[in-house]
């Protein structure tokens, strides 16, 4: 079956939610995934985009509608496809995400014991970090956010997902950037305008990521730097294939202070951090608690970045070793064992297959926080070469989680404990801890 974009299809069911929260509509063996659609709800649907195995649609009209629905309170941020399963409670929400998990583990490695799913202590306003993008509509340079599939810039009326002190900035620069001719006439070198916030410090970043130098008026920065005095610095980053220079409008520091729990993080700009700060604490509190970590224990955190885990745990063990291939990172990492006063957390540079051979101790216990492509197969046999007596897993991807999990469980190691974490509330992402242990 081959549809088009633009055509409509009408009195359509969804017979299931996917792992994306949108519902699938099948025709013959065809599927269609329908944003804002929930089981049992018919509509008629317009294709966004499409080929020849599956589609996705958007709503044009419902028919029927789920006892489960609610009216979201933000319906422009849903419709950019931000907030995608925000017509469900949080409670619905949080239910959407612990069957899913227990559906991918129960069917691909026959683990049924996944524990309850942690809530999210704030499922609004919890973001540290927001992007919003910038077009020039009717004349009117304009931020908001591209709807899902497509290149449609969606105006907001507020960004709720993100902390309350960015939304207020992010609304007033949407309000008034017009009043200022040089960014107005910058629309089109502008690529989007990046917002970060710490609550623990009350400082804040703008990034404004554009394809070529900017002239910015100073009477901007003054009017966003009087009005938002917890903004440090406004920060220039061109984005190019041949550079990643940045300039820093302010003669000011260019980072902000960040905790997890009672640990401080100095964060340059441009340092990954985790965007939900309070969250991300209660998830290494779980992986902390169920490792049985001990004073003799020679860790490895591979992955490390910043060096939020391995600085977390290393009150614990005798000594961790964080192990990173962004030489950056480790600079930061190494910073914040200082800025804490940590001595038995060391970091090098480099593959984490040739470092983890280079330090000068066997670790008994690998903790792992990879990307969404989860581990390397490399890097899997490293481990299983290694040989350690537990392995910590946090994962942004639960179904790449998975994979690797029944790949060490094919070789020596029992999966002793799995714990969906809600880190992203109205969103389908789940984070999720696993401890394993050899057999």
């Amino acid at each position: 079956m081959k549809l088009k974009a633009g055509e409509i299809l009408d009195n359509v069911k969804a017979i299931m939610l996917s792992y994306e929260g949108m519902g699938v509509v099948k025709i013959n063996d065809y599927s269609i995934f329908v944003e804002n659609l929930l089981v049992d709800e018919t509509a008629n649907i317009v294709i966004k985009k499409a080929n020849t195995k599956f589609a996705f649609a958007k709503v044009l009209k419902h028919i029927t509608i789920s006892p489960k629905r609610i009216k979201p309170d933000n319906e422009k941020l849903m419709e950019s496809g931000s907030t995608p399963i925000a017509m469900l409670s949080y409670k619905d929400q949080l239910l959407f995400k612990e069957e899913f998990v227990k559906y991918l583990f129960g069917r691909n490695i026959h683990f049924e014991n996944v524990a309850e799913i942690l809530p999210n202590p704030k499922p609004w306003g919890y973001r540290n970090k927001i992007t919003v993008f910038c077009d020039e509509i009717n004349g009117k340079f304009v931020l908001g956010l591209f709807e899902k599939n497509t290149h449609n810039l969606i105006e907001q009326t507020s960004y709720d997902l993100a902390h309350p002190k960015l939304n207020e900035v992010i609304l007033w620069l949407d309000n008034n950037i017009n009043n200022y001719q040089s960014l107005k006439n910058s629309v089109n070198n502008i690529n989007s305008f990046t917002f970060r916030y710490s609550e623990a410090s009350e400082e804040g970043l703008i990034i404004i990521n554009a394809n070529k130098m900017l002239k910015i008026d100073n009477k901007l920065i003054t009017d966003i730097t009087n009005k938002f005095n917890w903004i440090v610095n406004i920060i220039v980053n061109l984005e190019s294939k041949n550079s990643n220079k940045y300039f820093a409008l302010l003669d000011s520091k260019t980072s902000i202070l960040d905790k997890i729990d009672s640990l401080s993080f100095n964060l340059e700009w441009n340092s990954f951090f985790q965007i939900n700060s309070a969250q991300t604490n209660n998830l290494y509190n779980l992986l902390i608690n169920n490792l049985d970590l001990n004073k003799n224990d020679i860790v490895v955190d591979a992955y490390s970045g910043v060096g939020t885990i391995a600085l977390k745990i290393a009150p614990f063990v005798k000594t961790v070793y964080g192990l990173e291939i962004i030489n950056e990172a480790v600079m930061n990492a190494r910073d914040n064992a200082k800025l804490n006063n940590i001595e038995n957390a060391l970091f090098y540079s480099g593959d984490v297959n040739k470092t983890i051979f280079k330090i000068e101790q066997n670790p008994n216990v690998i903790i792992v926080d990879p990307p969404r492509s989860g581990i390397s197969t490399q890097f899997l046999e490293t481990i299983i070469k290694i040989n350690p007596e537990k392995i910590g897993y946090i994962s942004c991807n639960v179904h790449t989680m998975c994979r690797d999990i029944d790949y060490l469980r094919n070789n020596g190691y029992q999966l002793i404990y799995l714990r969906p974490c809600d880190m992203f509330s109205q969103t389908h992402h789940i984070e999720c801890v696993g401890v394993l242990i050899r057999k």
